[in-house]
């Protein structure tokens, strides 16, 4: 894949806009289209790590042009895909509360393959789901919802608007140049009492400490952001949100990150990715440094 990125650099932190102190973790690459070399930097202020320099606004969308990346989980096959819509379907009936009356209103932005949509749309109480994400074209899988779940692009879905019961914001903060910006979008498309689900990378991960460089949540130049903790909570609560908890969580992500030590294509939800999926959980636990921060906040 030949990409040729318009890049800026940042003179200051793009979510607290201190530009003081800032600091460089390490340099890593772009491993997946071989764009070049990009440091991180860390603020002191907030704590928020991230890509800098780094793609223009106007130029993400070039990162994005097919359903075709890791993003997408293109490797989730047979036996993986039905583990994975198993860990949907949980992570759903935990996070979608009864409806009183009404069906739920409920938003999966940056939906990706639709899984989060097409399981959100089959729950019980038959929530309405608007699925957005910056392509044309709906995910195959909002599809097959039977009008249950309907597709709008970003620039559609701004048109429009929408009040939601429910938002989910999965693995899509740390691809924003702004997120303080799409976390105010959102809160405004709330409704009173309503609830967004957050989930990002830890990049204060011992997997982060293992692989070094070449760990995969870094993954670069498409990961603007790298979160811990405090930034999460600081970019829910600079957006007006209040923020209720953030807890740790986990994702296959393993396989990858040995792949790029190695040169070579391994799939997190491969065989060799899920069959170290239990070492990856076990060292979470003994650490206490999840590889995902899973966060909710209410308007």
């Amino acid at each position: 894949m030949s990409i040729q990125l318009e890049i800026e650099v940042l003179d200051h932190c793009p979510m607290c806009g201190n530009a003081t102190g800032l600091r460089e973790l390490l340099v890593t690459r772009d491993f997946e289209s071989g764009t070049g070399d990009y440091p991180i930097q860390e603020c002191p202020a907030c704590s928020l790590a991230f890509t800098n320099p780094r793609p223009s606004e106007a130029s993400l969308p070039l990162l994005y042009s097919g359903r075709d990346t890791p993003d997408f989980a293109t490797g989730s096959k047979g036996i993986a895909q039905r583990l994975r819509d198993i860990s949907i379907r949980s992570y759903l009936r935990k996070r979608l509360p009864e409806s009183s009356g009404k069906p739920l209103e409920v938003l999966d932005f940056g939906c990706g393959d639709g899984s989060l949509s097409f399981h959100a749309a089959m729950s019980p109480g038959q929530p309405v789901v608007t699925s957005v994400d910056f392509h044309d074209k709906a995910p195959a899988l909002v599809g097959e919802t039977n009008g249950r779940a309907s597709y709008r692009s970003y620039w559609q879905w701004r048109e429009g608007g929408g009040r939601y019961d429910v938002v989910f914001l999965r693995h899509v903060l740390e691809h924003h140049p702004e997120p303080t910006r799409l976390l105010t979008e959102l809160f405004q498309a709330l409704k009173p009492q309503g609830m967004l689900h957050i989930e990002v990378p830890n990049r204060r991960s011992v997997w982060a400490r293992v692989f070094g460089r070449n760990f995969f949540a870094y993954y670069v130049p498409r990961h603007l952001m790298h979160f811990d903790t405090a930034s999460v909570k600081q970019a829910i609560e600079g957006s007006g949100l209040t923020a209720i908890e953030v807890r740790k969580g986990h994702t296959p992500l393993i396989g990858r990150s040995m792949g790029n030590a190695l040169s070579r294509d391994i799939d997190n939800l491969g065989v060799l990715g899920l069959s170290l999926f239990p070492l990856q959980i076990l060292a979470d636990v003994l650490f206490g440094r999840s590889t995902t921060l899973r966060a909710l906040a209410r308007k």
